[in-house]
């Protein structure tokens, strides 16, 4: 299952935070909890933009509401963000 960046709508497959996790060497829900303050750069990914438009921005911006709405359920974010880009 992938979760969208709250800054620029890029997914991101909940697996590869494993694995930022242990470049890091920090926990899984602190490489999350970086990925919803700092977006794609918290993964190393220097690409991330604020400024887009169309799909990418409305990924964005309901993956800020339900990081906030949903806290710490990163599965439930994973399937609401599904069930949202099924919508389009």
């Amino acid at each position: 299952m992938d979760i969208n960046c709250p800054k620029c709508g890029e997914p991101w497959e909940l697996e590869t935070f494993h694995d930022v996790a242990d470049d890091k060497d920090i926990t899984f829900s602190e490489a999350i909890n970086d990925f919803r303050a700092g977006g794609c750069s918290s993964t190393g990914w220097t690409k991330c933009s604020p400024r887009v438009e169309g799909r990418a921005r409305a990924m964005a911006g309901a993956s800020a509401v339900l990081f906030e709405l949903l806290g710490d359920d990163i599965d439930g974010v994973a399937a609401m963000l599904e069930d949202f880009e099924r919508s389009f």
